[in-house]
């Protein structure tokens, strides 16, 4: 990634031997990790870092020109419990995320990448839903908001392949991100779902 300045975190490179971060190591302490992908200028994360301080946050988003934002006002709002890759959101989770070490994930509006010769670059399948289970801890959550229809079926057709994921209901909390106030301000209908890690 380009930034490693205080507050991003430092991802070793492929070649380094196990990428596999260790989150004790990361934040100086033993507190549990939620991760949110795809942060954009980080309305969500920054509120639920605040919110809740005795949980360490993680932000993952390639846009660097919103994750230099989001820093900025973490900085400014002096959060110490939240840090930043800039890197792809599947590869982060896939080669970074050590087994069973997660407590929430967090992945709000994704890329619906409409065009069906781009549904290949969609975030959410089977492969990365076997990756989010691996990550979670037992009881672990998965929240999912969308405002794109088709996309929350195909969301729907991977998490039925579940076999540790059970649907549960959850009270929402924290702020809305910016995407999600500009789909309500257009009359958009959002679909939302939390899902609880068992420990089969």
């Amino acid at each position: 990634m380009e930034d490693t300045g205080e507050g991003f975190l430092n991802l070793p490179a492929a070649t380094d031997g196990d990428p596999t971060l260790v989150w004790s190591e990361v934040f100086g302490d033993e507190q549990p990790v939620q991760i949110e992908l795809g942060i954009g200028k980080g309305r969500f994360i920054l509120d639920a870092a605040a919110r809740l301080p005795d949980v360490n946050f993680v932000g993952v988003e390639w846009a660097a020109k919103y994750l230099r934002i989001a820093h900025h006002r973490a900085g400014r709002r002096q959060l110490a419990n939240i840090r930043f890759a800039r890197t792809d959101a599947r590869e982060f989770v896939e080669f970074f995320v050590p087994a069973a070490s997660v407590q929430a994930y967090h992945i709000y509006f994704p890329d619906p990448w409409p065009k069906k010769r781009h549904h290949k670059r969609r975030l959410f399948n089977e492969g990365f839903l076997r990756e989010i289970e691996r990550t979670l801890e037992t009881d672990g959550q998965l929240w999912l908001a969308t405002d794109f229809a088709d996309y929350f079926e195909v969301m729907l057709e991977v998490l039925h392949t579940s076999r540790v994921l059970d649907e549960i209901d959850a009270e929402w909390l924290g702020v809305r991100t910016n995407y999600e106030e500009k789909s309500l301000a257009l009359g958009k209908p959002i679909f939302r779902r939390v899902l609880k890690k068992s420990g089969l």
